[in-house]
């Protein structure tokens, strides 16, 4: 193994700036764009390519080298190299042409296809000593498995030296757990993925020469996610669930937590954002290595909770250990509070509308559900005020802004005569994650239909709306918007700036 380790960690150390010179040759760069990629100066990609002939080269070693290699051996390593090929392939292309996100999920199904056809499947889990049979869902589970751990690593590939950090990491601690089950082939396969990961990593520290690309996050992966199940068997087909859970908790959180914010935030799933864990360590001030630091020690404490899991045969450890670092660092506000709250307000949504069905009676107004995913500032601002209408709101207001551009103040109010003095309003705020916030507040006239239940309502569509103008406010420059035509022209809509109070 240690041979396979120094053999492979200077075969990277010497294609490394292979793949760097064919690269930039081929104009496979990524090229800062000020928002999520904050590096100075073009940096090419490609580094994956290193990585996995790398690999390649310290699975020949292994099965050709001196004493040969067993079945077992061989059988994984052939399975390895070609499913681990394709996502290479795979993220090459993506690297240079970024490839449609369906199409490149479809990609990613393909390339575990190997391991599923070879048979590298599980049939039962095992959980805190419970067996749970799972006959031919042990398919789609070990295909969902393999994709989320391919996606996992991809979606944390976002700093210098991150993703090939916590493969690093990952990859050591499956080779302990690997050999404490009698798996001796997946351990050696482990140690010759760290040690092409360690020859990378020193191209790959802060400030990076070269980034792994979707060519390199993706193999991490593959190799990993597939090492993580066959080296946590604890007979033919029976797995334990936990050592591969718990090795991968930091960048499976990750995504997960990715997931929920995207939903919950009515973005797309494929569309990048500066929500991950890396992205919230640097936004609480830490700098890029202080940030690597610290995911790297969430790794190694997760993978060693797994480790001694498996090594006292205690799965409830692993997964306080992880349930422990998770609530710390909510609570601390580094990671996961957001999506926290998020999933906070999903839920006081739904109680509000329980409530009001159960208790207050309100029937809802037939607010018309809109495809906000995508639309720009302008058309938010237009849906909103239809829907806010019908809610008998009569004036609305939106400020917006940040430190570099100011506040712009938008209003829109109705021409409509009332001898009413009782008013109410409502207001919610959102602060987008690059500093841009936004206050939305609607007014209307106290009468019989202004109740607890219609409150209610004018609150949901508020943050709905909310929700979405932050989001357009991170993907467009801060605009002066026009004054909106058309059937609302009547009324009166205009947009001012705090220190310059001009009707646009």
């Amino acid at each position: 193994m240690w041979t396979g380790f120094v053999a492979t960690m200077a075969a990277s150390v010497a294609l490394t700036p292979v793949a760097r010179h064919l690269a930039i040759r081929w104009g496979a760069v990524d090229a800062p764009d000020g928002k999520r990629k904050l590096q100075k100066k073009p940096v090419p990609l490609w580094g994956g390519v290193a990585v996995y002939l790398s690999v390649l080269l310290g699975l020949a070693l292994l099965n050709f080298g001196p004493g040969g290699g067993s079945t077992e051996l061989q059988g994984l390593s052939v399975v390895l190299a070609i499913a681990a090929g394709i996502v290479c392939v795979a993220g090459c292309f993506d690297d240079s042409w970024d490839l449609n996100a369906r199409f490149k999920l479809l990609l990613q199904i393909v390339a575990v296809l190997p391991a599923v056809v070879a048979g590298y499947t599980v049939d039962r889990v095992v959980m805190f000593g419970y067996p749970v049979e799972l006959g031919w869902l042990g398919i789609p589970l070990t295909v969902f498995w393999l994709v989320g751990c391919i996606n996992a690593l991809n979606l944390l590939d976002g700093m210098d030296g991150l993703a090939s950090a916590v493969g690093l990491s990952t990859a050591a601690m499956l080779a302990i757990i690997a050999m404490a089950e009698g798996h001796p082939h997946v351990a050696a396969i482990a140690v010759v993925l760290a040690g092409a990961l360690a020859g990378f990593l020193l191209f790959n520290l802060p400030p990076a020469s070269i980034y792994l690309g979707d060519s390199g996050s993706m193999v991490i992966g593959m190799v990993v996610g597939l090492l993580s199940i066959q080296g946590s068997l604890k007979t033919t087909a029976t797995l334990s669930i936990t050592a591969p859970a718990i090795v991968m908790a930091v960048p499976m959180l990750d995504t997960i937590l990715a997931i929920i914010r995207r939903k919950l935030s009515g973005m797309r799933f494929d569309v990048a954002d500066r929500g991950h864990i890396h992205h919230r360590l640097l936004d609480r001030g830490l700098n890029t290595w202080q940030a690597l630091c610290v995911i790297s020690a969430l790794c190694l404490v997760t993978g060693a909770s797994a480790t001694a899991a498996t090594l006292l045969r205690n799965d409830t450890l692993a997964w306080v250990v992880t349930a422990c670092v998770f609530v710390l660092m909510v609570r601390l506000r580094a990671f996961g509070h957001h999506e926290v709250a998020l999933v906070k307000l999903k839920i006081a949504a739904m109680l509000n509308s329980l409530v009001r069905r159960l208790v207050i009676g309100s029937r809802p107004h037939p607010i018309q559900k809109r495809r906000l995913a995508n639309a720009r500032l302008d058309d938010i601002w237009n849906h909103m005020i239809d829907d806010i209408k019908l809610l008998g709101a009569v004036r609305l207001e939106a400020r917006y802004g940040d430190a570099a551009h100011g506040e712009l103040c938008r209003e829109w109010e109705a021409d409509q005569a009332t001898t009413n003095t009782d008013q109410w309003s409502l207001s919610v705020g959102l602060q987008s994650q690059e500093g841009q916030s936004c206050t939305l507040t609607a007014s209307g006239w106290q009468n019989a239909h202004s109740k607890s239940g219609h409150l209610l309502q004018v609150v949901d569509v508020l943050q709905r709306y909310a929700r979405h103008w932050s989001r357009a406010l991170a993907e467009e420059p801060l605009p002066l918007p026009s004054a909106r035509a058309g059937k609302n022209a009547a009324a009166k809509d205009v947009t001012t700036r705090s220190d310059d109070r001009r009707a646009a």
